[in-house]
């Protein structure tokens, strides 16, 4: 089930991040305003393809919006496991350079420990 709370705040915070507003946001996808605010505040549900419409506005995917909804294999992550990975994904995804990884180093290993 998705919880559309959850993705609300997830939205709101992608949305502030990017010093925009709600009017803004919903004038440039073509719904209405009092719509938008009430899917940020979890109160509607919007279609697949206004859901697709905010992640790019927004520069993120669907399954970050979904992340507390997402059940994998059968299997619920715990608050700490959604946690750890939020933050692996979160804002420095996008500024990763794969040209300087280096294959030795295990980059989730060391998020974790920092825990």
């Amino acid at each position: 089930m998705v919880d559309y709370e959850s993705m609300g705040k997830r939205i709101r915070y992608k949305r502030r991040m990017k010093k925009v507003s709600q009017e803004e946001l919903a004038k440039s996808i073509n719904i209405s305003p009092s719509f938008y605010g009430n899917i940020e505040r979890g109160m509607r549900i919007p279609s697949i393809d206004t859901l697709v419409d905010i992640a790019n506005f927004l520069g993120t995917g669907t399954d970050y919006l979904l992340a507390e909804s997402v059940d994998v294999a059968g299997r619920v992550h715990t608050r700490d496991e959604l946690r750890i990975i939020s933050r692996f994904l979160r804002d420095d995804v996008e500024e990763l350079d794969y040209g300087i990884a280096n294959p030795d180093t295990n980059e989730t290993d060391n998020l974790i420990r920092e825990e």
